[in-house]
Formats: structure tokens, sequence, C-alpha cells
């Protein structure tokens, strides 16, 4: 049987999103993985990309919202309530 026509074109899969949140506009990037700068559709602010094993965690010293960091730093300034939170202990 033929293909009456039709041609069958190879298909290269998509590659793996990531996604992060502007630091300047707070706008939702997407990203392909790998990538280790994003630039902001938004606002085009240039953002660095973290990978999961280079992010820490801490609640907010002031208002207990949950902020992320690079690991080593010694500090965090919340978005929300622009109070910083020493983060030290948990580095």
């Amino acid at each position: 049987m033929g293909t009456h026509g039709t041609e069958w074109q190879s298909v290269s899969p998509l590659p793996e999103l990531g996604q992060m949140v502007c630091g300047t506009c707070r706008t939702l990037v997407f990203y392909p993985r790998g990538a280790p700068r994003v630039r902001c559709v938004s606002c085009k602010t240039i953002n660095l990309v973290l990978e999961d094993h280079q992010i820490g965690n801490v609640n907010c010293a002031n208002c207990e919202v949950l902020l992320m960091y690079p690991y080593g730093a010694p500090k965090v300034k919340c978005s929300c309530c622009h109070s910083i939170t020493d983060v030290g202990m948990y580095n």
C-alpha cells in the first residue's frame, strides 16, 4: 500500500522545559532545561537560572512567606515585606 501522497516528516522532540519567576516583575518564565540564563518576556530582565540543588528555602523572619535563595548566601531579602532574614544556619 502507498501513502497516498502523504509525506512523513521526522519530528524532533520538544526540549524539556523548566520554569521560574522573574526576579524583577514576577512573571512566570518557561525556558529549556540547562539554560544558564533566561530573559523575561515581559520586562526583558536577564535572570540567572539555578538548579534545584543550588537553591535553599527559608521562611521570612517577619512575614513567614517562603523564600528561595542561592546556597551560600548569608542573608535574603523578602520580596513581600522587604525585611532581611539571616540564612547562615540553614546553609
